[in-house]
């Protein structure tokens, strides 16, 4: 069997050899490859993150989006330490994006003599101590993708249960995003 796949083979490349210019056939199909990758992430804008993700959205600082992971943590500690059975734990929440800020904006259009409308926003600003500061509608806070629990007690199924349900229900997320480990 394998000296007849190795008798397959050698036609192949035989048949390989007898093409003319078959190194110029290579190299120009990987040349061509290759600029294909390179334009096709030309094309691909850029996702800056200190854009806006919309017209009227902006990133928030990454400490305030620490301080909420934390305090989310914190709080999910507390919770889950109360659960009967469990003598302590520490939690890890992850997010898929940042805070997002939803800015006031004016929108001004304006006719130009040939008849065409243009647009243009601009956010809507107040003074504060001699600082100017855009208007804030509302924080929008992330939802938590996953969360990685590592409770003492979490061995016993009834108590890996319980944390479970406290996790699924607190943060709205099903329970194959949700691990939890027996800690010592």
């Amino acid at each position: 069997m394998s000296d007849n796949k190795k008798n397959i083979f050698s036609k192949m490349l035989d048949k390989l050899r007898r093409i003319k210019h078959l190194d110029i056939i290579l190299t120009t199909l990987f040349i061509a490859i290759v600029l294909l990758i390179y334009l096709s992430t030309l094309s691909q804008p850029r996702k800056d993150n200190n854009q806006n993700t919309s017209d009227n959205i902006s990133q928030s600082s990454s400490s305030e989006m620490e301080d909420y992971a934390l305090s989310l943590s914190s709080s999910l500690e507390h919770l889950i330490s109360s659960i009967d059975g469990v003598s302590g734990c520490k939690v890890a929440i992850y997010f898929d994006d940042g805070i997002r800020t939803e800015i006031a904006y004016v929108t001004e259009t304006r006719t130009l003599t040939d008849g065409t409308k243009v647009e243009s926003k601009s956010p809507v600003l107040i003074t504060t101590n001699g600082e100017q500061h855009p208007i804030i509608l509302q924080k929008i806070m992330p939802k938590p993708i996953s969360v990685v629990i590592v409770a003492k007690g979490a061995s016993d199924t009834k108590v890996k249960l319980n944390i479970l349900k406290l996790v699924e229900s607190m943060l709205d997320i099903s329970a194959q995003k949700i691990e939890i480990f027996a800690g010592n």
